[in-house]
């Protein structure tokens, strides 16, 4: 009689790691975006050593981030058993990630300029109003710009990562065994 109640411990066991299996890649996703997400808050990137990002002449907010937008579009694209794919559909996260150069044509809409304004001020107790003194319309344009972006990675490959990745593994393989 024993040994069908271990028989059906052991069961019991293979099923909670069967279960813990099937949960892991979902975990690692979250895992990996949370630790992209970790590199805008840090402003660095993790291999085998810590590489800081570069300062910017940025006078205030962070690097990177002006909107967000960037950072909160980090999302796992895919999860499969084998495979888990983290990214973003943000167009500028490519050249930011990998630094390098672009160049092209940027198109300009017409627009009003204002080349002087006059604030409301007071001389010799007589109250001047706010004028504008020259007003006119530039016609729309295109002009070609040539941009230089250093690399601040946020999302790839990292043997830190695969680290945190194998004790999550492991942490959830014991909790199994266990029965926690």
């Amino acid at each position: 009689m024993a040994s069908i109640r271990e028989a059906q411990e052991y069961v019991r066991i293979f099923n909670r790691i069967e279960s813990a299996v099937r949960a892991i890649p979902a975990r690692v996703a979250v895992l990996a975006v949370n630790f992209s997400k970790e590199r805008f808050i840090k402003k660095n990137w993790i291999d085998r050593s810590v590489e800081g990002w570069p300062k910017t002449k940025k006078k205030k907010g962070s690097t990177l981030v002006a909107s967000g937008r960037l950072k909160q579009s980090i999302r796992k694209v895919s999860v499969t058993p084998s495979r888990v794919v983290i990214g973003t559909n943000v167009p500028y996260a490519r050249i930011h990630n990998e630094g390098g150069e672009i160049s092209g044509t940027e198109r300009v809409r017409s627009f009003v300029r204002k080349s002087h304004r006059r604030r409301s001020h007071t001389r010799k107790g007589k109250r001047i109003k706010a004028t504008t003194v020259k007003e006119y319309r530039v016609k729309s344009f295109s002009r070609e710009y040539h941009r230089k972006f250093i690399r601040r990675q946020f999302i790839g490959q990292s043997q830190e990562l695969g680290n945190r990745i194998s004790k999550l593994i492991q942490s959830e393989i014991d909790k199994a065994i266990r029965g926690l």
